[in-house]
């Protein structure tokens, strides 16, 4: 697989096995979990954008990216630390769940946590996406856990009281000390267009760079891959050329989870912006 700067640059040319037969390093297919789009049932709409977002123009990517680095202040350099550290905090582990839709919300919320230099706290997806599918293992969009995580936020990882354990998949966690907990850690504001369904809601690729390069992480699902992940950070890959880095929910994977997507494989079918998280 080509790289960019030591992560995996995911583009056009990258075959599909690489991506579609990922496994860990046991030997289990990684989980992914976004849910094919039926036209029939889910049409196509009209896409209003946010309408308060002060879009920045192309013209100034370069100069951005370029402050980014000097100053080392991006989504990238926040998660990594200095380089040759460890990360902040390990990527979040999704398995071989189908709750990489909420997972990519998640990712979100920690990194929006981390930048605003809130304490680090480790979430767990699988416990609004057991209860917003009632138990059952299944796909969505990350529209639908960004609804949930400004109505109800995120639960901690962990087997203490309000608490849900790593990868559990029972609905006997949901208790009242749950739900309690949950709202330490709500979306306050984000970008999404609320007119639209959940399966509809998402970001131009103007909107998505303008969020990244002013340091707020972006949930993004995919219909070529299945998949929804976080992205992080634009990144200029080459001249003219720009790509996202995403920061996935597959243990193991690309350079601390991250890796860089190019050309096609960055057209997003949904995407939303947490902007801001309830301080906890």
């Amino acid at each position: 697989m080509q790289t960019w700067n030591g992560f995996p640059l995911i583009n056009d040319e990258t075959p599909s096995d690489d991506l579609f037969n990922a496994r860990d390093d046991k030997g289990v297919l990684f989980g992914r979990g976004y849910v094919e789009r039926d036209f029939n049932v889910y049409p196509h709409e009209m896409f209003a954008p946010p309408t308060q977002m002060a879009l920045i123009d192309p013209s100034e990517y370069d100069a951005r990216i370029e402050e980014q680095e000097r100053l080392e202040s991006s989504m990238e350099h926040i998660y990594l630390g200095a380089p040759n550290q460890l990360p902040r905090f390990v990527n979040l582990d999704q398995a071989s769940s189908n709750f990489c839709w909420n997972y990519s919300t998640v990712h979100t919320v920690m990194l929006a946590r981390l930048r605003d230099n809130q304490p680090l706290v480790r979430l767990n997806p699988n416990a609004s996406a057991i209860i917003i599918k009632q138990g059952r293992n299944e796909g969505g969009w990350c529209g639908l856990s960004a609804q949930w995580g400004r109505e109800h936020g995120f639960a901690e990882e962990g087997t203490g009281e309000g608490q849900w354990p790593l990868h559990g998949m029972s609905l006997r966690y949901d208790t009242p000390a749950l739900r309690a907990s949950m709202a330490k850690y709500k979306i306050t504001e984000d970008w999404v267009d609320m007119a639209q369904p959940v399966y509809g809601q998402n970001l131009t690729q103007r909107q998505l760079a303008t969020c990244l390069l002013s340091n707020q992480p972006c949930a993004v699902d995919f219909d070529w891959w299945g998949h929804s992940v976080c992205a992080i950070r634009w990144v200029k890959v080459e001249a003219g050329s720009y790509g996202l880095l995403i920061l996935n929910s597959w243990k193991g994977w690309g350079r601390h989870g991250l890796a860089v997507l190019q050309g096609s494989k960055m057209n997003t079918m949904g995407a939303i912006c947490s902007r801001v998280v309830k301080a906890a």
